[in-house]
């Protein structure tokens, strides 16, 4: 029976085409994921829906000028001028991944598209 090499398959793979290549390194990373414990590939976590949020900025932002506000969708959390005591509340209210902004006083440059 023959002995391979490590050295011996590799010199086989950097003959492939690239396209055979990048097939190659799929089918071991799909054998690596089947083989791993569970948690070490974890699909991204997903990026929460800010158009009630923006909504809520467009039709309140008068109401707080110089202010930091934590939302949550289109319900406020939490709003002050500071950004700690705010923070810590959105936290504290458990919402998922929140929006906290900061409200300027009079602004010639807001633009909330919705």
């Amino acid at each position: 029976m023959a002995t391979t090499t490590v050295e011996q398959i590799l010199e086989e793979i950097t003959a492939l085409p690239a396209s055979e290549q990048a097939r190659l390194r799929q089918l071991i990373n799909k054998q690596l994921r089947q083989k791993e414990p569970l948690g070490m590939f974890v699909d991204p976590i997903p990026e929460p829906d800010q158009q009630g949020a923006m909504r809520w900025i467009a039709d309140h932002w008068r109401e707080y000028p110089d202010q930091w506000i934590a939302l949550d969708g289109y319900r406020l959390i939490a709003h002050g001028e500071d950004f700690r005591a705010v923070n810590a509340a959105a936290k504290k209210d458990g919402a998922y991944l929140p929006m906290v902004t900061f409200i300027e006083r009079e602004s010639d440059h807001l633009f909330v598209n919705v």
